[in-house]
């Protein structure tokens, strides 16, 4: 096994092991263990990086091309924007939807068939086709931030509704809460991919290019669901539930255009 791939290996084991300190709270009720928590997840970030830096050096590029690379780089790029909105809620929470997702994003990524395949050598290395693909990875990272977000204030309604008033219900950051950071990592991820696609206007891409139309569409996906939740056309449950399940549309869209 490359050190690339053992590197992106214990990584995932310690996306893994972070869920267990957030387990043992749920039973105990006890949640100062968080902080264990985070220094796994911090540990996880730093091997996750270290395996997209060596995988970078083994392709000759940043390693954005096959669907098991851009799976790693968006579930970076989800512990990148875990941290950076970590102090907006309860972190430990928060790592306990997030940690799962990056483990199994990873496990697919390794599952795939021809995983990590080697990339055609690249004559001369353009930064801004590199910082327009960079820049969208990001913001599917922001929806699918939104989409953990969106399953966390559906599980806080639920316990409303059912009046399991408990540990884990004291946990959750206030529903109305949960409501606006879905608003605000929709219009993170709109902002990114808004960038993004102005920089194929600096490429003369194509219009017909499969990547573009597909890229367009999540686009648009997004931009009506932050406009329904602006003009607030929906209930904040129906905007959690667009959220949650929005993100299948890009998620899958990674294996139309790669």
């Amino acid at each position: 096994m490359t050190p690339d791939r053992i590197a992106l290996l214990l990584s995932t084991f310690a996306f893994l092991a972070a869920v267990v300190p957030a387990l043992r709270a749920l039973q105990t009720g006890d949640w100062r263990r968080g902080m264990a928590q985070k220094l796994t997840m911090a540990l996880g970030f730093v091997f996750q990086t270290g395996a997209i830096y060596l995988r970078g050096q083994v392709v000759g590029q940043c390693p954005m091309k096959s669907v098991s690379d851009i799976l790693v780089f968006i579930a970076w790029s989800v512990v990148l924007l875990y941290f950076l909105v970590g102090t907006t809620y309860r972190v430990s929470l928060l790592g306990m939807f997030t940690a799962p997702l990056v483990a199994a994003m990873h496990g697919l990524a390794f599952a795939l068939p021809g995983a990590f395949p080697d990339y055609a050598a690249k004559p001369k290395i353009d930064a801004w086709v590199e910082l327009h693909a960079a820049l969208a990875l990001v913001a599917y990272a922001a929806f699918a931030l939104a989409c953990v977000t969106g399953v966390m204030y559906l599980l806080q309604e639920r316990f409303l509704k059912r009046h399991l008033i408990g540990g884990l219900f004291y946990q959750l950051p206030p529903i109305q809460g949960l409501a606006k950071a879905i608003q605000r990592q929709v219009l993170l991820g709109l902002i990114l991919l808004s960038a993004s696609l102005a920089i194929t206007f600096k490429l003369d891409t194509p219009i017909t290019n499969p990547k573009l139309i597909f890229a367009w569409g999540v686009w648009g996906l997004y931009a009506v669901m932050g406009f329904i939740a602006w003009r607030h056309a929906l209930s904040p449950r129906q905007t959690a539930w667009l959220a949650a399940v929005g993100f299948v549309i890009p998620f899958i869209s990674l294996w139309l255009v790669t």
